[in-house]
């Protein structure tokens, strides 16, 4: 998933029409929904504690 992740955030930063867009992330429980959403946010990994 870290994968396709990256490549979407690359391809949608070539396209000069998506200046700002929002985002909804829906999920189970511990599916990786904070992961998401810190890597996106930080461009970084971070630890969380549930």
């Amino acid at each position: 998933m870290g994968n396709g992740l990256s490549d979407q955030t690359s391809i949608l930063s070539n396209l000069p029409s998506f200046q700002s867009f929002h985002i909804v992330i829906l999920g189970l429980d511990c599916a990786g929904k904070t992961t998401v959403l810190y890597r996106l946010q930080f461009n970084e990994f971070v630890n969380t504690v549930p």
